[in-house]
């Protein structure tokens, strides 16, 4: 497959704020302590895959810490917000865009994908999207971000779109399934273009895939904007009143983060651990997504709401707002404390997690750049990249040796 400008996709999550009346740290009351243990419900908007299986590990670390966290995936994003609405979730992972414009008490705490990773892949043939009208574009439905970029594309190319049915006139928007389900879609002809995740381009990396007796060769046509926010961890403003839960939360934000710090510096165990919790998922999928998502940003372990320069909050809110704008989603601009008391984000707990688990230097592997290291300088305040002392790097280290290896014993995982 030639994906002709392949490069690092972009930034996701939407607004800022930083708020009223949050406790300070001091006052954090953790709920676990010795002998109890306290339930966390954590909604998915779709099936497990590469993207969040750290998620598992670092339910892990938290489980150490008298912290069971019991997740759900769902059908659909949409589903998964109205979740975390009704209370059946206390943090859902949003990728409907829920948090920012549908005017419920909800604010987006934190997230470690600083890169997009959804693409729109299409056949040798077509090379402008011009040449889609008349045809069929699939992506993961309404209400999804999958959706909303497939407007926004569109919109920005001058071409028409419809959720009716084919029409010569404009790009028919279809309904898909999972990845794999969309993928087969493209090579059965029964759509034209597919937006996905983006390790599935490690799908069609073989020759023996990636050609016209799979209906190809095929390739990337649009990809994620690489300035705005679309997706992150909600959590409702009711719940997030309560000390405790503030605790809780900067926990798991915590406790994300390590996971992603740890197969980040150890590539090879996150490949033993995914193949484990992803048995249906080829393993070539794997050892892709093992460097490709920390090489561009999508496995990322200092946040996304605390950074500098042109990853700043205030530098990404009004691109944001522009994005969902140019999709249809709104048509007036995003004000970022139009959601009280919280914001529509909120940076002050991914804050305190990173604060608490310290600084972070990238491994010495072959993906770590000049060009990259040189954007984590200018993006990443400097205190969270320092060397961390040697007695809590050899610490992390035992302890993430230990967990690693207890989850080898345990349960097979959901397949995607």
């Amino acid at each position: 497959m030639v994906f002709v400008g392949l490069k690092k996709y972009a930034p996701i999550l939407v607004a800022c704020l930083l708020v009223v009346s949050i406790v300070s740290a001091a006052e954090f009351t953790l709920p676990a302590t010795a002998g109890t243990t306290v339930t966390l419900r954590v909604g998915y908007p779709d099936s497990l895959d590469e993207s969040d299986v750290m998620d598992l590990y670092a339910f892990q670390i938290l489980a150490n810490e008298g912290i069971n966290v019991v997740p759900t995936y769902y059908d659909s994003p949409p589903l998964a917000y109205k979740a975390l609405v009704s209370g059946q979730q206390d943090i859902a992972y949003d990728e409907s865009g829920g948090s920012f414009f549908s005017g419920q008490q909800t604010t987006c705490v934190g997230g470690y994908m600083l890169s997009g990773t959804f693409l729109a892949i299409v056949g040798d043939g077509i090379t402008s999207p011009s040449q889609l009208l008349g045809k069929t574009a699939e992506d993961f439905g309404p209400g999804t971000i999958m959706r909303y970029l497939n407007y926004y594309w569109f919109k920005e190319a001058g071409i028409a779109v419809n959720t009716d049915g084919p029409n010569p006139n404009s790009v028919y928007l279809k309904n898909g399934g999972e990845n794999i389900e969309r993928v087969n879609d493209l090579e059965t002809g029964a759509a034209e273009e597919i937006v996905v995740d983006d390790f599935i381009l490690a799908d069609f990396e073989s020759p023996s895939i990636n050609n016209t007796a799979h209906g190809g060769p095929y390739h990337v046509l649009f990809y994620s904007p690489d300035n705005y926010f679309d997706t992150c961890y909600a959590v409702a403003d009711g719940w997030l009143s309560s000390s405790a839960n503030q605790g809780l939360l900067v926990k798991f934000l915590a406790a994300l983060y390590q996971a992603q710090r740890y197969f980040i510096s150890n590539p090879a165990q996150f490949v033993t651990f995914a193949e484990q919790q992803l048995p249906l998922t080829p393993s070539a999928e794997i050892q892709f997504a093992s460097t490709f998502y920390p090489g561009h940003y999508t496995y990322w372990p200092y946040g996304l709401y605390n950074l500098q320069g042109n990853q700043s909050l205030e530098a990404k809110f009004s691109e944001t707002s522009d994005f969902f704008t140019t999709a249809g989603v709104i048509s007036t601009p995003l004000v970022n404390d139009s959601v009280q008391p919280y914001g529509m984000i909120n940076k002050y707990f991914e804050l305190k997690a990173l604060e608490e688990i310290g600084p972070y230097a990238y491994p010495n592997e072959s993906w770590v750049i000049p060009t990259f290291l040189a954007n984590i300088q200018s993006w990443v305040p400097g205190w969270m990249t320092g060397p961390s002392s040697p007695v809590a790097a050899a610490n992390a280290q035992v302890m993430s040796s230990q967990l690693f290896a207890a989850t080898q014993d345990s349960p097979e995982g959901r397949g995607s």
